[in-house]
């Protein structure tokens, strides 16, 4: 009797029944994580029957309060949900080896508790939070992401951090020089865009023993930087823009692993087995007494270079005004002639051409060669023609827009955006427009052509045998798919980040990519083109949704919404089109390529199945992959996880260039 007394006693206790109130919320936010991550298996084990604490990957203390997750490699998709910061008592988060995308919620470094969070190996991005409040953190993985922008200074604050990894991202800027990182022990900011110098900041870690900061942008010179690292075991450095020479001084420091550039670095030390470094050349102080005696030269020498450039670039700065004026005075031309039609009904008197190239061509060269059976393709904005110049040989593709007075205000507007925008802007993977004609009741462009069309006639095995008129006809292989998706997001770059003003295509996709006849590709067709008003990345409404079925980004078809995105998302529907060769709708299926792309990446090992089976090999296995999962990124639902086309380009160039 008094057993049960005194367990009478200990149920009603006020702090019993806060642990099993406190044990009951945490359950809540598990099941609720559960159902944010529904498409993961290992997660179908957590459910109301049991307590949360025997549930796989839970760990609690010995009064059921739950202190870590460990969810690493469990195919979790999706977002990090800011719910699970509601687990105030987490001390440990491994989220690694996931398809986890977004970004990072700010809360997650403000939980007090936290000491390990690993969130490595999953398709992160976006800038890390920065302010970080998670003062306790001894291990901290964000590598192998997609990580951008700078790196937060109070991350450098962590007295407590032991390890730390960035590794395999995209961030920039410099490394901050304050640091308070006492207790570190290894760091990792390989394989970024960091530039600068090694900071002197690095002399204040005395427990530091390994350092890779190889695989940046570093620069400066070695002698200065280098004398402020105190690692024991490793250092790697190599793949910088480093020069110098490193001193024997430090070459007598232990370290079992070093990195550095043969072809710019050298060393003064006897021991060149330990550094691994070639030896600077003994004529090396006879050099520098010579030096002297020539730097009155140099001085004339670089005197005369400076004068000459600027001539030049007064010469630039001339023409570059003349041509805009130019451009100016013939967009104003164009709009007056649609805008306030001539009276005259003579149709030949009132058709005018205005070059942007250098064209030997007359009104009549190209109006008596749009005969039936030049017509290469008929779209919704009107016909395209093959038309050979007789007198120069040349060949052009002509696309007449808005026959006759009731073709509508919309052709005109393609017309005006495409004379425009590409009357204006010249880049080696956007389409040349050699000059266009222009009449009350028609409007003719006239571009370079390709013999080699369109990316879709060369993708899929219907359209290859259409338009070569044989049953088979070779795919394109790996290499080609490769060069022509980095054409096409150079020149996607070029009108998002190196305009005076961002230029959006809106209608990207396979059949608006053309070939030359070495498959560099060409992005055509700017007729729904819109220069947005402002450099940065808010949205823009847009009167309509504008494009192609399939390629459209979700945010534009439901709230017209657009900005730079809007594209990266329809390149990503091509990128997948590049490494899958299925259209951009399945409809045996009935979903569209984003879609079933995402599937198959979350099921992890379907990725070599989504494959195309017509050119994957061993070699590129490892390339069409990272492609591929490229593809999925800018296709994500939300437009603030999608990469830049700046890191578009950077991916690409790094798949086909390892060391680039």
């Amino acid at each position: 009797m008094k057993m049960l007394f005194l367990i009478f006693l200990v149920l009603i206790s006020p702090s019993f029944q806060e642990n099993l109130q406190f044990s009951s919320s945490e359950r809540s936010i598990l099941l609720d994580l559960k159902q944010h991550w529904s498409d993961s298996e290992f997660l179908q084990s957590w459910n109301l029957n049991s307590s949360a604490c025997n549930w796989s990957g839970v760990s609690c203390i010995n009064d059921g309060v739950v202190t870590e997750l460990h969810l690493g490699g469990k195919k979790i998709g999706g977002t990090i949900p800011s719910t699970i910061c509601l687990l105030k008592n987490l001390t440990l988060i491994d989220l690694s080896n996931n398809n986890i995308s977004g970004t990072i919620p700010g809360e997650l470094f403000g939980m007090n508790q936290l000491l390990n969070l690993y969130l490595n190996g999953n398709m992160l991005s976006g800038e890390m939070p920065k302010q970080i409040q998670a003062s306790q953190l001894r291990n901290l993985n964000l590598s192998e992401n997609y990580l951008n922008g700078l790196i937060p200074d109070e991350m450098f604050q962590l007295h407590h951090l032991r390890h730390l990894s960035l590794s395999s991202n995209y961030l920039s800027g410099v490394i901050p020089d304050e640091m308070n990182l006492f207790s570190l022990y290894d760091m990792d900011l390989s394989h970024n865009q960091l530039t600068g110098s090694i900071p002197k900041g690095f002399w204040n870690l005395p427990g530091l023993d390994a350092l890779d900061l190889s695989y940046n942008q570093l620069s400066g010179d070695i002698s200065q930087s280098i004398e402020h690292l105190r690692p024991r075991s490793t250092l790697r450095l190599c793949s910088n823009k480093f020069s110098g020479r490193v001193s024997a001084e430090f070459v007598k420091l232990t370290h079992e692993e070093n990195c550095f550039d043969e072809s710019n670095l050298c060393t003064t030390s006897k021991n060149l087995s330990i550094s691994g470094l070639p030896s600077c050349s003994s004529g090396d102080e006879v050099q520098k007494s010579s030096r002297s005696k020539h730097l009155i030269i140099i001085i004339l020498v670089v005197g005369v270079v400076v004068a000459i450039q600027i001539i030049w670039i007064f010469y630039m700065v001339r023409k570059h005004w003349w041509k805009k004026q130019c451009i100016t005075t013939q967009s104003a031309w164009i709009f007056s002639l649609i805008r306030k039609p001539s009276s005259k009904h003579n149709v030949k008197d009132e058709l005018k051409l205005i070059s942007f190239q250098k064209l030997k061509v007359t009104t009549e060269d190209i109006l008596s060669s749009l005969k039936a059976e030049n017509i290469i393709g008929n779209g919704g904005s009107g016909k395209v023609y093959r038309v050979v110049i007789d007198q120069t040989g040349n060949t052009y593709a002509v696309k007449s827009i808005g026959h006759g007075k009731n073709s509508g205000g919309r052709a005109q507007k393609e017309f005006l955006a495409e004379v425009r925008i590409l009357g204006s802007i010249r880049h080696n993977n956007i389409v040349k427009l050699m000059c266009c004609i222009s009449s009350e009741e028609r409007k003719l462009l006239v571009y370079e052509y390709f013999e080699k069309q369109s990316l879709d006639k060369w993708l899929y095995r219907k359209k290859r045998a259409a338009s070569s008129g044989q049953s088979s006809i070779p795919a394109l292989d790996w290499r080609k798919r490769l060069n022509i998706a980095i054409g096409a997001a150079q020149g996607l770059c070029y009108m998002h980040h190196h305009c005076t003003r961002p230029i959006i295509h809106r209608d990207i996709k396979s059949s608006n990519i053309l070939l030359d006849s070495e498959f560099n590709a060409k992005i055509a067709d700017f007729g729904l083109a819109k220069i947005l008003a402002r450099q940065d990345d808010d949205p823009e409404t847009a009167s309509a949704v504008a494009g192609t079925f399939g390629y459209i980004a979700p945010e534009y078809a439901s709230s017209f919404k657009v900005n730079v995105k809007t594209d990266i998302y329809s390149y990503g529907v091509v990128l997948l089109e590049l490494t899958t060769g299925r259209e951009p709708i399945l409809r045996n299926e009935q979903i569209n390529l984003a879609q079933w792309a995402l599937q198959r990446y979350r099921e992890g090992n379907s990725i070599l199945e989504a494959l195309d089976e017509e050119v994957i090999e061993a070699s590129n296995l490892e390339q069409m992959r990272s492609v591929f999962k490229l593809g999925v990124m800018c296709t994500g639902a939300s437009p603030s996880g999608r990469p830049s086309m700046k890191e578009v380009c950077y991916v690409l160039q790094s798949c086909r260039d390892p060391n680039f």
